[in-house]
C-alpha cells in the first residue's frame, strides 16, 4: 500500500498556504492598507519562488517576530544585500541527470534572496499608502527603494497612477 499523504512541517505549511506566522499590522494603529491589485494569496509572484519562500527556515524564523513598521526598516536595512529573486548560483533552468536525480533530492529550484523574502513579508504586514512612499524616497537604502517599487510593480503602479 503507497501513502499519499506526506505532509509534514514545511511541506505542510506550504501546502496549507501559510505564511509561518508573519502577520498584518494593526489597521486601527497604522491606518488603512495599500491596495494590491491582482492575487491576494500570491502576490502576483511566480508560484515555485513563493514557495521556496515560505519553506525557508529565515523567512519561517526569522521574520514571524516582526510586527512594526521600524523594525521591518531595520532588519531590511541590516539584512538585504541583492536584488535578484535567486540568490546567484542556486537557480538554473536544466534539471540534473543521471542516478534519479529527482528522486534523491537534487534539485535545480533555487534558494531565494533575503529581498524577496523580506518583499513577501511586507505584502504581509499591509503597508499604508505614506509607508510605500516612505520606502520610495528612502535615503537609507537602496534596497528600500527597490522594495517600494516591486510593491507598485506594473500592474499595481498602472493603478495607483490612475487615483492620483
Amino acid at each position: 500500500m503507497v501513502k499519499n499523504n506526506y505532509k509534514s512541517g514545511r511541506v505542510a505549511t506550504l501546502m496549507e498556504g501559510g505564511f509561518a506566522g508573519n502577520e498584518a499590522q494593526d489597521p486601527t494603529v497604522v491606518g488603512e492598507p495599500y491596495p494590491i491589485y491582482g492575487s491576494a494569496t500570491t502576490m502576483n509572484m511566480n508560484e515555485l519562488l513563493l514557495n521556496n519562500i515560505r519553506a525557508d527556515m529565515y523567512f519561517r524564523e526569522e521574520l514571524p517576530p516582526i510586527k512594526t513598521w521600524e523594525v521591518f526598516i531595520t532588519k531590511t536595512i541590516k539584512e538585504v544585500k541583492e536584488c535578484t529573486p535567486w540568490v546567484t548560483g542556486t537557480h538554473t533552468v536544466t534539471t540534473k541527470k543521471g542516478m534519479c536525480s529527482g528522486t534523491r533530492g537534487v534539485g535545480t529550484q533555487g534558494r531565494p534572496t533575503r529581498m524577496w523574502m523580506h518583499l513577501v513579508k511586507l505584502f504581509t504586514l499591509k503597508p499604508t499608502e505614506r509607508q510605500i512612499e516612505s520606502l520610495i524616497v528612502s535615503k537609507q537604502s537602496p534596497f528600500l527603494r527597490v522594495l517600494g517599487f516591486l510593491v507598485i510593480s506594473p500592474k499595481n503602479g498602472e493603478k495607483h497612477m490612475q487615483r492620483q
